[in-house]
């Protein structure tokens, strides 16, 4: 698998990685200047930056052996992602600039970041009781909010657009 754009008319497809890894998830940086993607390229997914024109990808996350999901900030200056560490699959942010990270969840199978539209606060799915539940945390860490259904699971959040 690998990282392709295209032009929304269809035409233009270029190819941007070209390896043996399993190349997934990209992301268009704020700017789109950047797009940001996991890779096994060095042996365990990780996530990786790339210019959006194609070129050489630089790791970007370094703890952890199983770093997926990267979603970066409408600002660009922070990316949050999926980390596995002692067993657990949690939520993860990344100061760019710093290179330092912070756990922002204490649950155990978090996916799906989603950044809101301000940059404040992450969106994510995770499971409490067996059952699929959605979490929002700023992106300081400081305060939980969860949301259930009395029956079925909540998976894949996002955001919508800010109306003005």
């Amino acid at each position: 698998t690998q990282v392709y754009v295209i032009n929304a008319d269809g035409t233009g497809l270029q190819r941007l990685t070209n390896s043996d890894s399993i190349d997934t998830e990209p992301q268009y940086s704020p700017d789109g200047q950047s797009i940001y993607f996991t890779s096994d390229r060095s042996g365990g997914p990780q996530t990786y930056r790339m210019s959006a024109n194609g070129g050489e990808p630089q790791r970007i996350t370094f703890d952890g052996d199983y770093n997926i999901s990267p979603r970066i900030s409408p600002d660009g200056k922070t990316l949050a992602f999926i980390s596995r560490r002692e067993g657990k699959f949690q939520l993860y942010v990344l100061d760019l600039a710093s290179h330092q990270d912070q756990r922002l969840s204490d649950t155990v199978k978090d996916e799906s970041p989603s950044f809101a539209p301000n940059g404040k606060y992450i969106m994510y799915a995770t499971e409490t009781a067996n059952r699929g539940t959605i979490e929002e945390v700023p992106i300081d860490g400081q305060i939980k909010h969860s949301w259930t259904t009395q029956s079925g699971d909540i998976r894949e959040p996002t955001w919508g657009p800010f109306i003005k």
